[in-house]
C-alpha cells in the first residue's frame, strides 16, 4: 500500500489525482488532449468519474500511483507521473511521466520525475526506482539525466510503437543516489 502523496518542489504539486480534478479531465479528454495524461486515462468524458476511483484502489493495494502534476501558480493540470510495475519483494518500481505538450520545455517531468523517485526510496522503502526512455525521445532522456537517475545501458528492440521496433535507454535511482543529490546539491 502506498500512502497518500503531495509533494511540493519548484512551483509545481506532485499528487494523487481526485474528484477536484475531474473538470480537468474532463477538458482534456473532450479535447483529445491526453498528451500530459497517463495511460489507460479515460477515453470519454462520461469515464472520467470511474477512472478516478480505480486510482485509489490501485493506490491503496499497493499496485502502483498515478499522480497529477499541477503548476502551483495557475492550478492547472501540467502533466502526470505515475510509478507502476511495483516488486514490492524486490523493492523496485518504474517510473512513467508525460506532460502536456502546451507545457513542455519548463522543467515539470525533471521535477517530478527526480521528486517522485525520492519519495518511492525514502517514503516507502523502494530499493530502486527504474526508468525507460526511447533512444529518439531526446527529452525524455535529458528529463531522466537531469532528474538523477544513472543511465544503466539500451534495451535493443524492447518497444513497438504500432509499426516498428525501437531501442529504449534504462536508468536508475537507488538510495545512494539520493544521497548524493544531497551531499552535492
Amino acid at each position: 500500500m502506498f500512502a497518500p502523496v503531495k509533494i511540493i518542489s519548484g512551483g509545481l504539486e506532485i499528487r494523487e489525482f481526485g474528484p477536484q480534478d475531474a473538470t480537468q479531465l474532463a477538458a482534456f479528454v473532450a479535447a483529445d488532449d491526453r498528451s500530459g495524461l497517463p495511460p489507460g486515462s479515460p477515453q470519454t468524458v462520461a469515464d472520467v468519474d470511474e477512472w478516478l476511483t480505480g486510482l485509489s484502489r490501485q493506490r491503496l493495494a499497493g499496485d502502483g500511483v498515478r499522480l497529477a502534476m499541477v503548476d502551483t501558480a495557475e492550478g492547472e493540470i501540467v502533466g502526470s507521473i505515475g510509478l507502476r510495475d511495483i516488486d514490492w519483494r524486490a523493492g523496485r518500481g518504474e517510473i512513467g511521466y508525460g506532460v502536456r505538450a502546451s507545457r513542455r520545455g519548463r522543467g515539470y517531468a525533471t521535477t517530478a520525475a527526480r521528486e517522485v523517485g525520492r519519495w518511492a526510496l525514502t517514503d516507502c522503502g523502494m530499493r530502486r526506482i527504474q526508468l525507460r526512455a526511447r533512444l529518439d525521445n531526446i527529452a525524455s532522456l535529458r528529463v531522466a539525466e537531469r532528474a538523477g537517475y544513472q543511465r544503466e545501458g539500451t534495451l535493443r528492440m524492447a518497444d513497438w510503437d504500432g509499426e516498428k521496433a525501437h531501442d529504449m535507454a534504462v536508468f536508475s535511482m537507488i538510495a545512494a543516489d539520493v544521497e548524493a543529490v544531497r551531499v552535492t546539491g
